[in-house]
């Protein structure tokens, strides 16, 4: 978690009282001290497990001139402290991460402040699972298949805050999903359950009893129909809230 942090680098602009600023959508932020302008190059974060895409992406953002990697993190828990810690301009984040998934990650740091960009990679095209993370507060979803030409464009709308979605989703309405009724804490436990992780790991990681849990297990059980561990695990494999 954020290795190979580098300080923000900044370069000075010599401006012309005649050249018009910077548009609302330019990448570079500039303020104006003592007749010279402060061109401040945006930070970025990536979240993901794999460290071979984690370099992949590095490599890949090294291509942009205007952007700068700042940290990583591998898990999503981690990833939520680390972009709260470190502030970036933009979160670049998998949606299949261990103990806490992109979505309800997305939806902690916007519970919990964080006002910058968040751009969701995933190899999931379920209409519930990309209206999911866009209610989240996700800004962007991109394709893992067409993440290196899609990337760059949505990184910037992010910054700017705006949406942007692979144009092969299509249109997304559509079904909710079996867990679209669920609250954000049945889906937190509803993904640990389906990791593995017991009662007292949940508790501990929650900072809940285990009573806590093992209500909530047994309220998950009754709204997704699921008689046994088992099943509650398929349909968290098959809803895209937790990866095996």
């Amino acid at each position: 978690m954020g290795d190979n942090s580098r300080p923000l680098r900044k370069r000075r602009i010599k401006r012309n009282e005649n050249e018009p600023g910077p548009t609302a959508g330019s990448a570079l932020a500039l303020r104006a001290v003592g007749g010279l302008c402060l061109a401040t190059v945006p930070t970025l974060i990536i979240i993901d497990d794999h460290k071979i895409i984690r370099d992949a992406l590095r490599a890949l953002m090294g291509q942009f001139a205007d952007l700068q990697v700042i940290g990583e993190s591998a898990d999503g828990r981690n990833g939520v402290d680390l972009v709260l810690a470190q502030k970036p301009d933009v979160v670049l984040m998998d949606m299949g991460l261990p103990g806490l998934n992109g979505m309800e990650a997305t939806r902690q740091l916007r519970e919990r402040g964080y006002g910058g960009g968040i751009v969701m990679i995933s190899m999931h095209t379920e209409r519930h699972l990309v209206q999911g993370t866009r209610d989240a507060g996700a800004d962007a979803y991109v394709l893992k298949e067409h993440a290196f030409d899609q990337l760059e464009t949505a990184i910037h709308a992010a910054l700017r805050r705006e949406p942007y979605f692979s144009p092969q989703l299509g249109d997304l309405g559509g079904d909710p999903g079996m867990t679209g009724g669920l609250t954000p804490r049945e889906r937190e436990v509803l993904q640990m359950l389906a990791e593995g992780a017991t009662a007292k790991d949940i508790a501990f990681s929650l900072k809940i009893s285990s009573k806590t849990v093992d209500v909530h297990r047994a309220n998950l059980q009754r709204k997704l129909n699921a008689g046994t561990l088992a099943d509650l695990t398929r349909i968290a494999v098959r809803e895209g809230i937790a990866q095996l």
